[in-house]
C-alpha cells in the first residue's frame, strides 16, 4: 500500500486579476514572503504598477530548515505558476524575528553579523543577509533559512533575485504612504504572532520595532510604551493599524476603546488594484506590497 503524504500547507486567500496573462510574465515581478508558519505570494506588473495576484498560505509548524524547504517544494510543485522560471524579477522576503535596521553610514559588509548581534542573539549556525532599504538610508540585516533560499535560487536561475526582510518592507510601505499626515504617525502592523510598530514623520523613520505577542493584553502594553516614548496623546494622535485584524472585530473595538484615535490604515496608493481585490480589506498585506518599493 502506498503511504499518503501529509499535506503541509493550506491556502487561506487567493485573488487573481483578469489582466494576468502568462504571455507577459517577463515583465512581472514575483514576490514570495516566507514566515515561520505562513507564506504569501504576490505578482505585480511592473509596467502598469498593477497587482495581479495575491495568495496566502498557512504552513505546518517546523523548526527544521530542511523540512521547511520540503514544505515549500511540495506547495510549489502543485502550483500552476510558482515553478515558472522567467519572471522579470523575484523578491524573496523572509519574516525571521532576528533583524536590525542600521544607518547606511554605519554599515559595512564585514561587520554585518556583529551589527545584528547588537540587536539580538545570533548563533554561529545562523545565516545572515543584508540589503539597502530603498525608502531611506538604512541597511536591513537579518537571518534567513539557508536551505529555502538555496532551493529557490535553483528554481529561478533565469530571473533576477533580490532577498529582503519583512521589517524593511514595512518601512518601505510606511514611508511611501502618501499623502503624509501632519506630525508624527504611529503605525501598527498586526501579524500572526507578532506586532510591528513604526513611527514616522513625513518621509522620515523615527522608530521601528517588533514584538512577540503571547496574549491580547500585550498589544495595548507595547502601543502605550511607544506613545509614551514619543509623548503622544492616545486621544489625539495619528495612530493607524494594518494587518490581521478586522475592523468590526472585538479585538479592534477593544484597542479602539483604549486608544480612541486608532483608525484602520489605507492601502498604498502607489500600486493599482483591479475590482477583484475589493474582497481583500485595504489594510491587509501592507508588508507584502512594500516589496514593490525595493525593485
Amino acid at each position: 500500500m502506498t503511504a499518503v503524504k501529509e499535506k503541509t500547507f493550506k491556502q487561506v486567500k487567493s485573488v487573481k486579476d483578469d489582466k494576468f496573462t502568462i504571455d507577459k510574465i517577463e515583465r512581472y515581478c514575483l514576490i514570495i514572503q516566507i514566515g515561520d508558519r505562513d507564506l504569501q505570494v504576490c505578482i505585480i506588473d511592473t509596467k502598469q504598477n498593477r497587482t495581479l495576484l495575491l495568495e496566502d498560505y498557512i504552513l505546518n509548524a517546523t523548526d527544521s530548515e530542511e523540512e521547511k524547504s520540503e514544505q515549500l517544494q511540495s506547495l510549489f510543485e502543485t502550483h500552476h505558476l510558482l515553478m515558472v522560471g522567467f519572471w522579470k524579477e523575484v523578491l524573496i522576503c523572509f519574516k525571521s524575528e532576528k533583524f536590525a535596521l542600521v544607518p547606511l553610514s554605519y554599515f559595512s559588509k564585514e561587520n554585518a553579523r556583529a551589527l545584528l548581534k547588537m540587536n539580538c542573539s545570533v548563533e554561529k549556525t545562523d545565516s545572515v543577509g543584508y540589503y539597502k532599504v530603498n525608502s531611506n538610508d538604512s541597511v536591513n540585516i537579518f537571518t534567513y533559512n539557508r536551505s529555502v533560499l538555496k532551493w529557490l535560487r535553483s528554481v529561478y536561475v533565469n530571473s533576477k533575485i533580490k532577498v529582503t526582510h519583512q521589517s524593511g518592507m514595512l518601512v518601505n510601505s510606511l514611508l511611501k504612504n502618501e499623502p503624509y499626515l501632519e506630525g508624527a504617525t504611529v503605525s501598527i502592523y498586526i501579524d500572526r504572532f507578532y506586532m510591528h510598530i513604526g513611527v514616522t514623520e513625513a518621509d522620515k523613520l523615527l522608530f521601528f520595532n517588533s514584538f512577540v505577542i503571547h496574549k491580547f493584553e500585550e498589544y495595548s502594553k507595547y502601543i502605550a510604551l511607544v506613545l509614551n516614548e514619543f509623548k503622544l496623546d492616545k486621544n489625539n494622535c495619528n495612530l493607524k493599524v494594518w494587518g490581521h485584524i478586522k475592523h468590526n472585530s472585538s479585538h479592534f473595538k477593544a484597542l479602539k476603546n483604549k486608544f480612541p484615535s486608532l483608525s484602520i490604515g489605507n492601502r498604498t496608493t502607489r500600486l493599482n488594484f483591479g475590482y477583484k481585490f475589493d474582497e481583500i480589506p485595504e489594510h491587509q498585506y501592507f508588508d507584502v506590497y512594500g516589496n514593490y518599493f525595493n525593485l
